[in-house]
């Protein structure tokens, strides 16, 4: 019998390590990035009068590998997306200069280190009940509408190159609801057309296309002949905005970051799905992780009127819960960043967040075959509060054989599967069956 380890110390020392290192190391980075070698403005960006000797050289160092990292990728982007193939080698050079370049200027939050208590976790722009109703009121109540897909734009493909196995590229479309460019990373078996695709969304602030290769559970599938797609979400990665750091804006800017973060990653999904079917899936799962599995979920429960080819036929969801506002309410992260706080100063009672519920509820049932919905779970997940994932299961009717109940928390279940093959075995089960 496998033993689990709960890993109770990691999953504490991951949100203390969140909530109280690294985002507001990201903080400083972001106004770094915006204010350039401007102390004033960064000052004004970071929200926190820092000072210090070295603080100028760090904003200089800062902008220099911001500059570096823009030309590896400007660079990359005009190899990839040459009119003509240049040589598989080239790409993957192009591509491992990109990587290195982005993972220094990723890792240049940590000059950061010396002012990190002075910096808030989170720039707090909350926009008030008004501003929300005025952007988001015509789909209150009417989330049919509000996820709809829109109309299909042109997907490119970039140039492709061979690494370990695996045909490696990368898609792009303009988002139908943001309007900036999407970013997919494709990772697939080698010998032809992918039968099964599967479509996996990240967690908030994780940005893997920015930091060096890591192993992944989904991206071992390719061994298996599934194609992986890896989108960026909103405000990540290549999509981040100036002066936010990747997925700050979801949190920063309260129910409309939330809201308009998920209005456009559910769109872009339903792009992802039908450009799957088009090249040569006839099935197509969606998956995700932590605010990942809260897209995933939606896009499994709101698809049953969407047309044939924007419809996922499987969901897995790791870290997830039917009761989204519990997140908000009683999460761990929530708490330890001062969310609930910062909200209610802004206007956000429980009574004037009540009518916003059937935006990020889940739904009553899938649209999806419930015995092709797979779900992981920490019993000691208290960020995404375990509980709502299991009110979620059980209201979907998800099978036992379907449920991974895990004595662990919210990250430890999901480093877990990379040792765990069992969830997604089961995954590429009921996809084949």
């Amino acid at each position: 019998m496998k033993r689990w380890i709960p890993w109770p110390w990691l999953d504490a020392a991951g949100t203390a390590f969140v909530a109280g290192v690294y985002l507001p190391l990201s903080r400083g980075w972001a106004a770094a990035c915006a204010a350039g070698e401007d102390v004033d403005r960064f000052r004004a960006e970071a929200g926190a009068h820092v000072r210090g000797p070295t603080l100028p050289a760090t904003l200089a160092q800062t902008a220099g590998l911001a500059r570096r990292y823009r030309e590896a990728t400007g660079r990359w982007e005009s190899l990839f997306f040459a009119d003509e193939a240049p040589p598989e080698s080239r790409l993957a050079a192009a591509e491992r200069r990109r990587n290195r370049a982005a993972t220094r200027f990723m890792l240049s939050r940590t000059g950061f280190a010396l002012w990190v208590r002075q910096l808030p976790p989170v720039r707090w722009e909350i926009a008030d009940p008004g501003t929300v109703d005025a952007r988001h009121g015509d789909y209150r109540n009417e989330p049919a509408q509000a996820y709809a897909p829109s109309e299909q734009p042109t997907v490119q493909s970039s140039h492709t190159y061979t690494s370990r196995g695996q045909r490696r590229y990368w898609i792009r479309f303009p988002s139908p609801q943001l309007g900036d460019r999407v970013w997919a990373r494709v990772i697939e078996p080698v010998d032809g057309p992918a039968p099964t695709s599967i479509v996996h969304l990240h967690g908030i602030a994780m940005e893997p296309d920015l930091w060096p290769p890591a192993r992944n559970a989904f991206v071992s599938l390719v061994k298996h002949g599934v194609r992986v797609i890896r989108p960026e979400g909103p405000w990540h990665g290549r999509r981040m905005l100036k002066g936010w750091y990747g997925g700050e804006p979801v949190l920063g800017r309260g129910p409309d970051g939330l809201l308009t973060f998920l209005r456009a990653w559910v769109k872009e999904v339903a792009v992802l799905i039908a450009w799957a079917r088009a090249t040569g899936s006839g099935r197509v799962a969606v998956s995700g992780a932590s605010l990942g599995a809260l897209t995933a979920q939606l896009v499994a429960g709101l698809a049953g009127g969407w047309p044939r080819c924007c419809r996922p036929d499987a969901a897995m969801l790791v870290a997830t819960s039917g009761r989204p506002m519990e997140i908000v309410s009683d999460g761990s992260l929530a708490r330890a960043i001062g969310l609930p706080t910062v909200l209610e100063q802004a206007g956000w009672t429980p009574a004037r967040l009540a009518p916003w519920l059937s935006l990020v509820n889940p739904g009553d049932r899938p649209a999806v075959d419930p015995a092709r919905v797979v779900m992981v779970l920490g019993e000691a997940d208290d960020l995404t509060p375990y509980q709502g994932g299991l009110a979620l299961a059980e209201r979907w009717c998800v099978p036992s054989d379907n449920l991974f109940v895990r004595p662990q928390g919210h990250f430890s279940v999901s480093l877990s599967m990379l040792n765990d093959a069992a969830p997604t075995r089961r995954l590429l089960d009921v996809m084949q069956d």
